[in-house]
This record gives C-alpha cells, structure tokens and sequence, in this order.
C-alpha cells in the first residue's frame, strides 16, 4: 500500500497551505477509527513546561463508543509534575464545525488564528491560558492506501506569547513563555499505519523550527514523511516535505532510567537547498514526561495488544542545542531550546 503526500518546498506560505478558520474547528466522524484533538505547549520562563489537549476519538454516531476527556500539565524545572486528566462522556462535549470552540464539561478552547484561550480544571487545580501569535501557521495532509484514510496536521500557531496561571489549593504558579498550538485529526488505526514518529519545534531567540520525521509501517514500505519549517520573526521562510532535502541523525543512545528504554542523547538536523543550509545539534536535557497510549483500554486488551502486536509509548523530551542557518550568504548562529517527542508503535 502506499502514502499520498507531495514532496514539495516553498519559501512563502501558499494557498494550499493557508488556514482557514474551519480548519481549526470539529471535524466529526462516523468512523471507529476516528481521533481529533487539539494540542499547546508552552516552554515558560522559569524554565517549567506547559502542556495539555482536548481530545475526542471513536464513531460519533455511536455516543457510548465515544471517548473524550482533557489533559493538561505543568512540569516545573525540578521534574515534579502537577496534572489534570479528566474523561468525560459524549454527552459533555460541545464543538462549533466553523471556528475554535470546543467544551468538554467546564472546560474550553477558543479563539481564532492569532488568539487562543484556553480553561482546564479538576478538583483543585485549574489552568487559564491565552495564546497570542506572532507568526501564521500553515496546513498540512497525508492519505495512507487511498484518499478515504487521511490525517491532517494544522498548526493555527507555531509560535506566539503565552500568559496564564496554573491554580492549586496551595499556590498560584505564573506562566509566561513561548507557545505553540496545533490541531490534528485522522480516521485510521495509528498502531497499524505509523511505526514512529520524531516531532519537535525548536525556539531560537528570533528563528522557529518546526520538524516531524514520520515513518510508516511495512504494511506501507516504510515509507517516509518529512515535513520542515522555518520561520524568523514575523514569517515563514522555508517549508519542505522533501526527504531527501533534509536528515534527522540520532546519537549517543543510552538507557533512560524515565523512559525506561534506550534513548538518543543527541538529535541532529542538517538541511541543504541552494542558497539556505541549516546545522543544529540538540542536546538532550531532560525526558519529562511519559504517556502509555493504551492506559485507558481494557486490561485484558491491553494486555493482548502489548504480547502480540505493539508496546506502544510517547517520550517528550526537553533538550538544549546550538547551530547555523545560512540565509543567502548570511550566517545566523542560533541558541536553541526545543520541545520534541519521540513516538513508537512497536
């Protein structure tokens, strides 16, 4: 079976690219294999990490087969984590198909393509966040076999201020940082469809990186889906899906007493297209979190899943790193810190 994806580069944003605000709305299906959600992180100033989504997955047509529910998380620069996971039934969610609004309970994302707010709370906790951009987004596809299984990656906001709190009963914890936003939706088994996947976005003072290096089951060849953007301060200025524009090297692979598993110290991004190169090596800092995709299915199936067909798991790493971008003659030295995550489904 094959990957539908044009490879293809371009040094502005084009219109098959452009955002529209439905693209950022509910897209619902009636399909089992359906997953939408909306993700956000934000790399605070005191070093903490930010992160959470809305969620909602299975044949809408069938409310009790219909998951939904809200996670969010603050990692302070100590490693201690406070955490909101809540699941709700189908009855609590409510989206607009036209714009960013989508309810789960008490809880909410809203907004357009240059503002995002954002309420999450459980019990004591509670999470406010607005999301101002500095930069416009873009749209993306890839269809897997046919054109009737796809998954779109939106991005309304790679880079923008973000402001809020973080509530407990005890204290007040400040936010203030760089965020960034996405939305994705699919309707195919991932475990069945994508090996694993590397994503990341990469903050420099004045440039955005945003990169994905998706790689496909045999059932596909194995193939490869690479997508690369970079933008400086007010625009983008290079996008690839090209796979042979641009390689993700990983190094120095040691066991992670976290993760619980063999991971690489050191993810290098090199990228060479006439006149524009790139060379970054981030440095691992931190593994700061890990999701088991399976902890909410049946143990029994769960347990099948994981002797027979995958041990699937998400790694988000924090890491520190340094490089070049080339612009035209023009040489830029860039201090990186980068938000990426490692997935496997095998």
């Amino acid at each position: 079976m094959k990957v539908i994806c044009e490879e293809q580069t371009f040094r502005e944003i084009t219109e098959s690219m452009m955002i529209s605000q439905s693209d950022d709305a509910w897209h619902p299906l009636k399909d089992p294999n359906y997953i939408e959600w909306w993700y956000f992180d934000v790399m605070n100033g005191d070093g903490g990490i930010i992160r959470g989504q809305f969620y909602i997955s299975g044949d809408v047509s069938r409310p009790r087969k219909v998951r939904t529910g809200v996670r969010a998380s603050h990692v302070r620069p100590d490693g201690t984590e406070l955490l909101i996971d809540e699941k709700f039934l189908y009855s609590s969610f409510k989206s607009s198909t036209e714009v960013c609004e989508v309810e789960i309970g008490k809880n909410f994302i809203r907004g357009d393509l240059s503002h995002c707010e954002l309420h999450i709370e459980a019990g004591e906790k509670t999470l406010d966040l607005e999301l101002d951009s500095e930069i416009s987004g873009i749209r993306s596809h890839a269809c897997f076999g046919d054109e009737t299984k796809y998954m779109f990656w939106v991005v309304p906001q790679p880079r923008g201020q973000a402001r809020g709190t973080f509530r407990t009963k005890g204290e007040t914890l400040s936010i203030e940082g760089v965020g960034y936003r996405d939305h994705n939706w699919l309707n195919f088994p991932p475990m069945d469809v994508i090996a694993y996947w590397d994503w990341g976005r990469v903050y420099d003072e004045e440039y955005t990186i945003i990169f994905a290096d998706i790689v496909t089951s045999k059932k596909f060849d194995n193939a490869e889906i690479k997508p690369l953007m970079i933008y400086d301060s007010g625009r983008l200025l290079y996008m690839t899906s090209e796979t042979n524009k641009w390689s993700l090297t990983k190094t120095d692979i040691k066991f992670d007493p976290v993760a619980q598993m063999e991971l690489p110290q050191t993810h290098s991004v090199k990228l060479q297209d006439e006149d524009l190169s790139l060379e970054m090596n981030l440095r691992l800092e931190k593994v700061f979190q890990k999701i088991d995709p399976l902890a909410d299915f049946n143990p029994l199936v769960r347990l099948l899943i994981r002797t027979f067909k995958a041990k699937p798991s998400v790694i988000s790493l924090y890491s520190v790193g340094s490089g070049t971008l080339n612009l035209a003659g023009r040489e830029n030295a860039l201090t990186c810190t980068a938000v990426h995550e490692l997935v496997r489904n095998f």
